[in-house]
């Protein structure tokens, strides 16, 4: 996936992004506005998470997963893990009944006909505390659940992978560069080794060539000088017979007619 942003006249043009070959023209928001928001959110991120943040007594705050724990209902459990240690495991609910019968004694609560009130809302308190109460906040942790995923975990997973996937694209389009380098590295060699085949079949034929301008020479003068040998030969042959008397000739004759002789008698 690619994604550009121009910038025209002071606003972000559009962003385009390339999916399987097609552009999407998405418009943008103008720079004045992105500029401020980004300043804004700098300048918080400053304070908020600056240096001069005492973060070990201010930290900051946590949503926790669970609410802590209660008892009966919206007696806050901190309070009886304060008095545990102090006074027992009942000892907190021993001060509980002690100031009770204490506001009952002392009339700071005064029982009147308004007490049945009192003790029908507790039941219908307790009810729905420890009846409704698991049910409903079931419901309501699973519909915060799905709010959740919809609005946060579904959008950041989505982006993961797009993500993901966009690194996949651009890891590939770097090793296709690199691949691009020793094609261009082959494309050379393979050029040069045409280069080489060209000059050494023309150094070939050249040296054909020579050698057969060379052979014809070396032919040429071999007949020249067989010719004249010949000639010469037949020449002095020629001059030497011609010089031969009969008389000569005859002698010639005798004599070898003797050695023969000569030679059969040995």
């Amino acid at each position: 996936m690619l994604a550009v942003r121009t910038l025209r006249s002071g606003h972000f043009g559009c962003v385009l992004k390339q999916l399987n070959g097609k552009h999407i023209s998405v418009p943008a928001r103008q720079s004045s506005s992105v500029v401020e928001q980004v300043k804004s959110w700098e300048t918080a991120n400053e304070r908020y998470f600056g240096p001069g943040r005492d973060l070990k007594n201010f930290p900051h705050p946590a949503m926790l997963d669970q609410p802590k724990a209660v008892k009966f209902g919206f007696v806050p459990g901190s309070w009886f893990d304060f008095l545990y240690p102090k006074t027992g495991f009942t000892g907190p609910y021993v001060l509980g009944t002690g100031l009770l019968a204490t506001a009952l004694s002392k009339e700071i609560w005064v029982i009147d006909h308004g007490f049945a009130d009192v003790i029908g809302f507790t039941g219908a308190f307790l009810f729905l505390i420890y009846k409704v109460g698991p049910g409903m906040a079931k419901f309501l942790e699973g519909k915060q659940q799905r709010i959740y995923e919809e609005t946060y975990t579904k959008p950041i997973a989505k982006a993961k992978e797009t993500f993901h996937n966009e690194i996949k694209e651009c890891n590939d389009a770097i090793w296709s560069l690199e691949g691009q380098k020793h094609l261009f590295e082959a494309k050379k060699e393979n050029v040069g080794l045409q280069l080489e085949s060209a000059y050494r079949q023309r150094l070939n034929k050249v040296y054909t060539d020579v050698k057969s301008r060379l052979d014809y020479h070396v032919a040429v003068e071999n007949t020249k000088r067989k010719f004249e040998q010949e000639h010469m030969v037949n020449w002095i042959v020629s001059s030497v017979v011609k010089s031969i008397t009969p008389q000569q000739e005859k002698e010639s004759i005798k004599k070898c007619i003797a050695e023969l002789k000569t030679l059969a008698a040995a």
